[in-house]
């Protein structure tokens, strides 16, 4: 249930009785709290409020981050998108997506869903100024979290080879989610010293070779991909390297089980196009499929392999954390999204940080596995 204080705040803000009557019921918005401070998430979207947005007892909203439009066809993509305008040609980097917001004075660190991570929450002042939130109390940071110590990706960017960074992309106004234009973006970040994702400066739709050139370059780089977007932030589209699509299958396969899958399709999809596009052929397109076929099933076949001989469809995760209370927090985090996870180990590393290792366990995929391996007859 809704406390009266929100449900007469969320009316305020122009939400409609029986669509805020309708969102309860189904548990379309849902309060929770975090030491001590109560907000509301929507699990929906509502009148504006996009899934993932949070509104705070004080008042502040923190907009849910829309997402992002892709593109497979490069060339006519851009054409479609942008047309003849200018536009910013920024990294897109392989991690978590945060929204970075002070509330009460306390500066908190919300994932997409709109969850507070306890662990991004602590580690968040390790990145950014402080007093870019005094000077401008009425915007919040949006950007992403990268690096091998993560507690939701299990690989990161190749150029963060331990521990995990922040790298802004995004700042928006409380309340509207309006972005600031790229350049002033730009210069805020430079000003207080906050990480930026890499910009490869101002392209336009005459520019084509040289966007494939970058592509090529961030795929052999390892790297994930580009995010374009107009000088006023009004237009924005996502491309991925091949890299990157064939990586994501290869470490979805692993728990195969426990992802749609649309989520398989969908890259092979993207490949296939940037394959076709490109005019890959011969030796070249036999490499792309032979990767992608190892992909599939080399990680599938291990964790069945792995079922078969007694154990568990599971992940390992190593964070550094500043408090040993944050592993617990983390802990409770993980349960409120339904997510099996077991502490393995606590290394006190003697420089102010603990390095926690974390097990996170697939139980459907591990029964589904044990289950056709002991030869369950099915209809398909």
């Amino acid at each position: 249930m809704v406390s009266t204080h929100f449900k007469a705040m969320l009316l305020k803000f122009g939400i409609p009785e029986e669509r805020l009557l309708i969102l309860e019921g189904k548990g379309g918005i849902v309060e929770g709290e975090f030491e001590g401070l109560r907000y509301v998430r929507f699990r929906d979207s509502a009148r504006g409020f996009r899934r993932g947005t949070v509104v705070f007892e004080n008042g502040d909203a923190v907009l849910g981050f829309p997402h992002i439009k892709r593109i497979v066809q490069l060339k006519r993509g851009i054409r479609r998108v942008f047309k003849n305008r200018p536009f910013y040609v920024e990294e897109k980097v392989d991690g978590y997506n945060v929204r970075v917001v002070r509330v009460k004075e306390k500066i908190l660190a919300l994932t997409r869903g709109g969850f507070i991570c306890p662990f991004t929450t602590e580690r968040i002042g390790d990145f950014i100024n402080p007093d870019f939130f005094r000077d401008y109390p009425n915007l919040f940071l949006v950007g992403e979290m990268a690096g091998p110590e993560s507690p939701y990706i299990v690989e990161g960017p190749p150029y963060v080879r331990e521990d995990i960074q922040f790298f802004l992309f995004d700042i928006q106004e409380k309340g509207t989610g309006k972005s600031l234009q790229v350049e002033e973006r730009y210069k805020l970040a430079e000003e207080y010293g906050i990480p930026q994702v890499e910009s490869f400066g101002l392209f336009d739709s005459s520019r084509i070779d040289e966007l494939y050139d970058l592509i090529e370059r961030l795929s052999r780089e390892r790297r994930e991909g580009i995010v374009m977007k107009t000088p006023d932030m009004r237009k924005i589209a996502k491309y991925v390297t091949p890299y990157a699509n064939i990586n994501d299958i290869r470490i979805g396969s692993h728990i195969f089980f426990d992802l749609p899958h649309g989520y398989f399709m969908g890259r092979i999809k993207r490949l296939a196009f940037y394959l076709a596009e490109k005019h890959v052929k011969g030796d070249d397109f036999d490499e792309y499929a032979r990767a992608l076929g190892r992909a599939i099933l080399r990680p599938f076949v291990e964790s069945i392999h792995e079922v078969a001989q007694g154990g568990e469809v599971e992940e390992i995760f190593t964070v550094r954390v500043r408090s040993i209370t944050t592993a617990h927090k983390m802990v409770t985090h993980f349960e409120k999204l339904g997510v099996k996870i077991h502490i393995e180990d606590i290394e006190d590393l003697e420089n102010g940080y603990w390095r926690i290792t974390f097990k996170r366990v697939y139980p459907d995929a591990t029964r589904e596995i044990k289950e056709l391996w002991n030869g369950l007859a099915f209809v398909d």
